[in-house]
C-alpha cells in the first residue's frame, strides 16, 4: 500500500455505492467503493466530506482502501 493521504469527497453515489475522491496533493480523482470505508457510515460519505484513505493502483487506474472520514 502507498502512504495515508487525504482528500475530499467529490461525488458518491449511495445506490451503487461508488464515487470519487479529490486527493488534497493534487493528483488525479481517486475511485471508491463503500467497500473500502471502515467506519460503516457511509451515510454520512456525501460530496464534500474530507477522508483518510490509502491510494493503491486498480485495475481501472487509482482507487482508494481504508478510508475514514476524518
Amino acid at each position: 500500500m502507498s502512504r495515508k493521504m487525504t482528500g475530499i469527497v467529490k461525488s458518491f453515489d449511495f445506490k451503487s455505492g461508488k464515487g470519487l475522491i479529490i486527493p488534497s496533493d493534487g493528483r488525479k480523482d481517486v475511485f471508491l467503493h463503500i467497500s473500502a470505508l471502515r467506519n460503516n457510515e457511509s451515510q454520512t460519505l456525501k460530496p464534500g466530506v474530507r477522508v483518510e484513505f490509502y491510494r493503491i493502483n486498480g485495475l481501472s487506474g487509482p482507487m482508494a482502501a481504508n478510508i475514514f472520514l476524518s
